[in-house]
């Protein structure tokens, strides 16, 4: 795979040998590649038996050089050959070549501002038994200089490739049925194909040439300027994964020395960092970038194991090793987290250092000097976490030059303060700067916003001035509501003056989401909202105000209407943290507004009550009427039932509908019966037990484990008729208190 431009950075800076090897492997899906035979036609890869066997009878025995002479030896080769002329391969093949050779072309370490081309030469086939005995290239060119083997899709076992070289061999294996296989080695390189034990194995081969594409010495720095500009250029793929981000904005490249503030100046680098932050500047210069030096906190943390033990026992929660923290007790293992951030940095041509919060992405930090050769400034050694086993966090400081590109000045030092260029945004706009430009940047601001009030005020100032409605929801709806204060109120309500109702609501709907129960917003709704309310329609936003507390209650209701569902007990958990909130709402929404919570109440089962009255004894005389009404009606419908008699003990139930429910629930009903012994598998206990425990049923229930299946035995509990007369009892004066004007 070709390195990433920012390790080739690293490579450059170091100026040593190249990193290129005798051999070099690539692997591409097979996709999109058509490939057509004379004699056959159309060739399907993967290539299947009968397939190979018309391969086999359009080609050849395969010859092999020897000094001056072609020689046929089975001896030595054995193996069918196609020529070049009879094949044709078509589709996506170019681009998967290009691609492929410029991922050999770094493999084998060939110099820079050369290419590499591929001449084809055959297709061979090597049927069982068949091989290649260990031989040397002829180099057929006077540019050719390795050898490209391509093996094609094909079941088979064995075959494999060995190719050796200054007393180092290497063995490739393809077999994989969606992927071609492609292994590239210098032409001196002896190299041997091993006889296949099963199947066929189709490769073809090529003569691999290289050209200068330029007689001219390559300056170093004009490479590195290319290089930099590449790495703008090219998404970038995190660690550990195969999905491609954006493009970067900045690159990091990691310095050797550490430096105070005070000391991070170009006249008082170190060592190979005065050459380092030279070069790189010249090259930001010729790439159009602009640089900064900066200071970096790093944190490693890494699997950790007894020094000398096996691998398997890393893993063991082993107290001696916990209580010794040294790096002496321990061997490092992978690296599982590399977190990097900028706190401080002085960019070029501007006056003083600034502090700056940038998490820096591992796609965009290049290092000559890995972090883990240096010494830390601090470890820590972690026990046993889980997936990680036992681990150690390491922390260094490091100093940086930081590049990013001019024509994305704005979004690179957004991403290190955002405080600061929404800021510098806002006087752009006070000062008539080209819009376009400003929406340009307001909408790189909008992928770097979090949840939080710190931003809300200036970037309501930004979304009034920018006058685009879209740009603006965008820029203000992750805020979130939390940081919403009366402060606010002002600005919200000229953003709102100017845009319109209908967007407020839709800022107000991404604000206040009525998916799930968020704990913090019920706290805002008692705490802030009041204040809130006022601030805006002291500022004429009455609608806002309106919109805020039905979204809040429509929050609040789905939570009340999930309590009662899921029974007795979680409905007491739950109310008392929604009385306060619902309270803040009814005394600060409109009465019609109110009206319509308290119809939503009203639609709501008689648990409901136990919300209804608390409330009211909080809302004393601001009570609104309809509420005291409801209550009023539900105590009245609740005592007008006959009291339960005592011979009954029916407990009124619906269950899913479920046969095991429909039984039950006949049980329950039963004014007589008071105890039920019910023999059911295990599968059908269960779900009994679950739907009594879930509905907190008056019903205890436990398993007699005689026989087959066991019995579950239900019994009613005999506090049914006084439970129920305490409830009675309670409602008596629950309304007498509302009938008395709740004195």
């Amino acid at each position: 795979m070709v390195k990433p431009a920012r390790e080739r950075i690293a490579l450059l800076l170091q100026g040593g040998e190249s990193t290129g090897s005798f051999s070099a492997e690539a692997t591409v899906p097979a996709a999109g590649v058509t490939l057509a035979v004379d004699g056959v036609g159309p060739v399907k890869l993967p290539i299947g038996a009968a397939q190979e066997r018309m391969l086999v009878s359009v080609a050849r025995p395969a010859m092999f050089g020897h000094g001056e002479e072609t020689l046929t030896d089975p001896s030595v080769r054995d193996t069918w050959e196609l020529t070049a002329d009879q094949v044709s391969l078509g589709g996506a093949w170019e681009q998967v070549l290009e691609a492929v050779l410029l991922e050999v072309h770094e493999g084998l370490g060939l110099p820079q501002g050369s290419r590499l081309r591929a001449e084809p030469h055959a297709l061979l086939v090597y049927g069982p038994d068949q091989f290649f005995a260990p031989h040397q290239d002829s180099e057929k060119d006077d540019e050719m200089v390795a050898t490209l083997v391509v093996s094609l899709p094909s079941i088979h076992t064995g075959g494999e490739l060995v190719v050796s070289h200054g007393g180092q061999s290497r063995t490739y294996r393809h077999s994989a049925r969606d992927s071609i296989g492609f292994v590239a080695f210098y032409a001196d390189c002896i190299h041997e194909v091993l006889p296949v034990r099963s199947g066929r194995r189709v490769t073809l081969t090529f003569n691999l040439l290289v050209t200068r594409e330029s007689e001219e010495e390559i300056d170093p720095d004009e490479e590195l300027a290319s290089l930099v500009g590449e790495h703008f250029a090219t998404p970038m793929t995190p660690r550990w994964s195969t999905e491609v981000t954006s493009v970067p904005n900045h690159l990091v490249v990691l310095l050797d020395h550490q430096y105070s503030e005070r000391g991070l100046a170009a006249g008082r680098l170190k060592g190979r960092d005065v050459e380092w932050v030279n070069r790189l500047r010249v090259a930001a210069g010729r790439a159009d970038c602009l640089s900064a030096l900066a200071l970096a906190e790093i944190r490693q943390t890494w699997n950790a194991y007894e020094e000398h033990r096996s691998w398997r026992y890393r893993y063991d929660d082993d107290e001696s090793l916990a209580n010794d923290g040294s790096s002496e007790s321990y061997d490092l293992g992978e690296l599982i987290e590399d977190e990097i951030s900028l706190g401080w940095w002085k960019r070029s041509g501007v006056g003083d250092g600034e502090p700056i919060r940038l998490g820096v992405n591992q796609g965009e930090v290049c290092a000559v000097t890995p972090t883990d050769s240096l010494t830390p400034y601090q470890s820590e050694y972690e026990g046993y976490m889980g997936n990680y086993g036992n681990t150690v966090d390491r922390w260094y400081r490091r100093a940086a030059i930081v590049l990013w590109p001019k024509e994305r000045d704005f979004i690179a030092r957004a991403e290190a303060d955002l405080p600061h260029a929404i800021a510098e945004l806002i006087g752009r706009l006070k000062d008539g700067d080209d819009l376009d430009r400003a929406r340009t940047d307001a909408r790189a601001v909008v992928n770097l916003l979090r949840v939080g009030g710190q931003l809300l005020a200036p970037l309501l100032a930004v979304a009034e001035s920018l006058d685009d409605a879209e740009l603006a929801h965008d820029l203000l709806a992750p805020l979130g509501s939390e940081g919403l204060t009366a402060e606010h109120a002002p600005a919200l309500a000229a953003v709102v003056n100017r845009y319109g109702r209908p967007w407020s609501q839709r800022l107000i709907g991404s604000w206040f989401p009525t998916r799930g129960h968020r704990l913090g917003r019920w706290e805002w709704a008692t705490d802030t909202l009041p204040g809130v309310a006022l601030a805006l329609r002291r500022a004429g936003a009455d609608g806002v105000v309106t919109d805020i507390c039905r979204r809040i209650w429509a929050n609040l209701s789905g939570s009340i209407g999930l309590a009662l569902v899921e029974g007795p007990r979680a409905w007491a958990a739950n109310v008392s943290s929604i009385v306060e909130p619902a309270e803040s709402l009814f005394r600060v929404a409109e009465a019609e507004v109110v009206d319509e919570f308290v119809a939503t109440l009203a639609a709501t089962g008689d648990g409901v009550l136990d919300l209804e009255l608390p409330m009211l004894r909080r809302l004393g005389s601001d009570a609104p009427a309809s509420l005291v009404e409801d209550a009023v009606k539900r105590l009245e419908v609740m005592l007008a039932a006959p009291p339960r008699p005592a011979d009954d003990w029916s407990i009124v139930w619906s269950g899913c509908g479920c046969d095991l429910c429909e039984t039950l629930r006949g049980f329950l009903a039963d004014r007589g019966a008071t105890e039920f012994d019910w023999p059911l598998r295990t599968d059908g206990r269960q779900h009994i037990h679950q739907r009594i425990e879930a509905a907190e049923l008056p019903v205890t229930h436990h398993t007699i484990r005689k026989g087959r299946p066991y019995t579950l035995h239900l019994a009613k509990r005999p506090d049914l008729h006084e439970r129920e007369a305490v409830q009675r009892r309670q409602a008596t004066t629950d309304l007498a208190w509302l009938r008395e004007g709740r004195g």
